[in-house]
């Protein structure tokens, strides 16, 4: 096996693997292993408040089991009828060489639901890994649940963007230097690069049977690593229209901020509450604020809901006549409308909450945030460039005009009349973004390299 498909799968494997809760059980709650037709083994379940009239569905991550929810569980019976349960391969319920994937898990969710819920409505949560499940379950069911809570929502991002951030945290706890995060996650972005290019990647074993029994041994943390990695949520993440909570804690080193930031953007009624002093586990980090907002979201009337998740109102109509510029700097930051921003050998740039009608980047590295770019020959001009974009919309004839340069883009549309990227020896990698140029329109959730051409 090559070194760059060792390094993807062990990061890969690592990002999700946390530790679950060894928590004892909790008072008063009903537990049984039932049989279940999606991977057709024992799923082992907890319930609490059984006559409550609404239900709540609690799903757990990676390496997780009931007992992460056990902080949480108490509070929310006090108004509803809780179901949580180990996920198969996982806590109590039966394991085996399996397809581990969010998808399968969704269709496991919809069983429970009509087996304990029946005609009662109902809530979904979901922490981590959980979370991309509960995301994927209410885009293929928007009909049989009421409202919906992300917490530190794994797996969202592409799989490559994931992997660097994760590498970097690797090296930031071990060397306690948060300054050594950037080195490794371009190092670890040139590594995965490497394995782009191989015939068959780490997922793609996963998702075949004879890979999963001879490659993984039938592992099932692993197998569900890479299951999530290669789910695209593009299409749930723009299709949900339930009521959103979005929860992360502020310190997670596991799944990036910039997911939750994402999710928020572009869900259709979305909102994001960062809980502080809190890593990746904030039920248990901080299980006081988190039980806070998600009782206040899962009882809030719909008025009060209706007037939270209303859209911001518009900003005003782009005036801007400032021209930004920065040559040989490091650390500046632009904010507000711009009719063009010039970087030349610049490091460590961002510009956020910015409109900008031109913007041309010369051997620099650039954090581009909740930005609009509103070209009209070209959005956005890189040479020798690396940039990250997270949100935001970027315009033009052509959208992106790249030579020679390196893009992370989150969150993002592309829109052309032209074409959305002209490039020259440049790599791109799209999540969950969106492009409408002459050539394609629909999502994008992937890794391109473009030696010379354009889309």
């Amino acid at each position: 096996m090559s070194l760059p498909l060792r390094l993807t799968l062990s990061l890969l494997t690592l990002i999700w693997m946390q530790p679950a809760c060894a928590a004892s059980g909790i008072n008063g709650t009903f537990q049984e292993c039932i049989e279940e037709p999606v991977f057709q083994g024992r799923v082992c379940t907890v319930q609490a408040n059984r006559a409550a009239e609404i239900g709540v569905i609690l799903i757990h991550g990676l390496g997780g089991s009931t007992d992460d929810w056990n902080n949480t569980l108490p509070v929310l019976a006090a108004n509803f009828h809780v179901i949580t349960f180990d996920l198969p391969g996982f806590g109590k319920s039966d394991k085996g060489s399996q397809n581990y994937s969010p998808t399968r898990y969704a269709r496991l969710v919809q069983y429970l639901a009509d087996h304990y819920l029946q005609h009662k409505p109902y809530h979904v949560v979901g922490h981590s890994m959980g979370g991309a499940i509960a995301l994927r379950y209410a885009a293929r069911h928007p009909l049989r649940f009421r409202r919906l809570a992300l917490v530190d929502a794994a797996g969202i991002l592409h799989p490559q963007v994931i992997t660097k951030f994760q590498a970097g945290s690797v090296m930031e706890r071990a060397s306690g230097v948060q300054q050594t995060r950037g080195f490794i996650e371009r190092f670890s972005g040139k590594l995965l690069e490497q394995a782009e290019r191989l015939p068959v990647s780490a997922i793609d074993i996963a998702n075949t049977a004879l890979g999963r029994d001879l490659v993984f041994r039938g592992a099932p943390e692993t197998i569900a690593a890479l299951e999530l990695a290669g789910e695209d949520f593009g299409h749930a993440i723009s299709s949900v229209t339930a009521p959103t909570l979005i929860l992360w804690g502020d310190n997670d080193l596991v799944a990036p901020l910039r997911t939750g930031k994402v999710l928020a953007a572009r869900m259709q009624h979305a909102r994001l509450e960062i809980i502080s002093d809190s890593g990746h586990e904030p039920m248990l980090d901080q299980p006081q604020r988190l039980n806070t907002l998600l009782r206040n979201h899962l009882l809030a009337s719909e008025h009060a809901l209706s007037a939270a998740y209303e859209p911001l109102p518009s900003r005003p109509v782009f005036s801007g006549e400032r021209r930004g510029s920065c040559t040989g700097e490091s650390g500046r930051i632009f904010e507000g409308d711009f009719r063009s921003i010039e970087l030349h050998d610049c490091n460590n740039i961002t510009i956020r909450n910015a409109r900008i009608g031109e913007l041309s980047v010369f051997n620099s590295r650039l954090n581009l945030i909740n930005s609009d770019i509103l070209g009209k020959e070209v959005g956005l001009h890189a040479d020798n460039a690396d940039i990250s974009i997270t949100n935001g919309e970027i315009s033009g004839a052509i959208a992106i005009n790249a030579v020679n340069s390196r893009f992370d883009l989150a969150g993002v549309m592309l829109q052309a009349t032209t074409a959305a990227v002209r490039a020259v020896n440049s790599k791109f990698v799209f999540s969950v973004s969106q492009v409408n140029s002459p050539y394609s329109a629909g999502q994008l959730h992937l890794y391109k390299y473009m030696a010379d051409g354009e889309f």
